[in-house]
């Protein structure tokens, strides 16, 4: 099983991918038989190891048990146990319309695995959707010390349960509403890192970096941390936007107006980020709704930046397309942003230096067309492409010679920088 979101301000490595498949109703038969076979595999299981096992389910109300939100969610209660756990004999995960589950076997205590379950439960951000049941080593299963509280109200679930006192609709709207809860802050926290990793990476040329301002006079580091900053809560509601209206550019819109906003009063009135809010608010959304219905996230956003009507009048992107054709982030995003999933790879491969180059290389960047024309953009071409043909080891010392001609000649890539980002952010999360 794949899905959780990796490394968010964390080490690049072992990042497990988003799954997105689509999701189905299963009925009460399916549901039954998943049941049997989970017992049957505990009952397996016991035979085995003579320990008390750890049962680990989802408890989502409504036909659909399964969705890729879901699946993060289970993911993430999984590794909170997994954490918690001493050495483990055995664990078992497996997937299907009824659900998630998994079955760990380990040599602790009954009674104590079942308060380190419980305590999982309440303390995990969607604990009140996971299930964690312990059987001891004859099979048994052990009772809760503490009645679950209703998702609704409050108040004890089983009463609720029994009287049906909120109706299927309202009990599926809030553990939804749990789910998106949980994941929004961690997709924009995702965002947040990914905009401080490419602001902090060094030697970039012509771009602010931890050495110098590049070929910038208006803009620092510190600057563009506190831009990043400032969006956080923004790239949150962008994830959010594309739950609650999936496939709608203008709630989208509405959000990157306010997100601008902030980003000119943390910079005093500097563009920092601009086209980063554009590219990763549609990605943003697009993810929203795609981890709710397993659709292409990628192919999603291109079809939210089709609805895309007027904006960026006056703009130096603007300028650029009417004096040169070149289409930047917004054509970009109309392709589902391919230079972006292109460098992701590079980065995954040969880390955020050498992606750099390669965007570098072959990016119609419109900054550097704002500001050098064609032949500052075939400048920038061809000392990368130079680059590239030496030793990754050598790409560092042959970006600080680029960066010394191109603070020069005042040329700074920034349409690169936010592909960069953007990739960044997709490795983070697992696209």
């Amino acid at each position: 099983m794949r899905g959780d979101i990796g490394m968010v301000g964390g080490e690049r490595r072992g990042v497990r991918k988003i799954e997105f498949f689509a999701p189905r109703a299963v009925g009460l038969e399916e549901v039954l038989e998943a049941r049997e076979r989970r017992q049957a595999a505990q009952r397996a299981l016991l035979a085995r190891w003579g320990t008390p096992l750890v049962s680990l389910c989802m408890n989502v109300p409504g036909p659909v048990k399964d969705t890729p939100l879901i699946e993060l969610a289970f993911r993430h209660g999984l590794d909170e146990l997994e954490a918690r756990l001493p050495p483990l004999l055995s664990m078992e995960v497996r997937r299907d319309a009824a659900g998630p589950e998994a079955l760990l076997a380990c040599r602790m205590e009954a009674s104590a695995l079942k308060a380190l379950g419980e305590a999982v439960e309440a303390e995990a951000p969607v604990g009140r959707l996971l299930d964690v049941d312990v059987l001891d080593g004859e099979g048994r299963k052990l009772s809760r010390a503490v009645p679950r509280a209703c998702i609704v109200c409050g108040g004890p679930a089983f009463d609720c349960a029994r009287s049906r006192a909120h109706g299927l609709a309202a009990v599926e709207a809030a553990a939804r509403a749990l789910l998106v809860g949980w994941a929004a802050p961690r997709f924009a926290e995702a965002a947040e890192a990914a905009l401080l990793e490419e602001a902090r990476l060094t030697p970039k040329p012509g771009l602010v970096d931890r050495s110098n301002n590049g070929a910038h006079r208006d803009m620092d580091l510190p600057m563009l941390e506190r831009s990043a900053r400032a969006l956080r809560p923004y790239f949150e509601r962008f994830f959010e936007a594309g739950t609650e209206e999936p496939d709608r550019f203008l709630p989208l819109k509405e959000v990157g107006v306010e997100a601008e906003a902030a980003m000119m009063e943390a910079t005093g009135g500097v563009n920092a980020h601009r086209g980063a809010i554009f590219a990763l608010g549609l990605l943003l959304g697009a993810l929203g709704a795609s981890l709710l219905d397993g659709r292409d996230v990628l192919q999603r956003a291109a079809a939210l930046a089709r609805q895309r009507r007027g904006g960026g009048e006056g703009s130096h992107g603007a300028s650029v397309r009417a004096r040169y054709g070149a289409g930047g982030a917004v054509e970009e995003a109309l392709a589902g942003f391919p230079t972006a999933w292109r460098a992701r790879a590079v980065l995954e491969a040969k880390g955020p230096l050498t992606a750099l180059l390669g965007l570098l290389a072959r990016c119609t960047d419109t900054n550097l067309l704002y500001r050098g024309g064609r032949k500052g953009l075939l400048l920038v071409r061809a000392m990368a492409r130079a680059a590239l043909c030496l030793p990754q080891g050598m790409h560092p010392w042959a970006m600080r010679g680029m960066d010394r001609v191109m603070i020069r000649q005042n040329l700074s890539p920034g349409g690169s920088a936010d592909l960069l980002a953007l990739a960044l952010f997709m490795e983070r999360v697992g696209l």
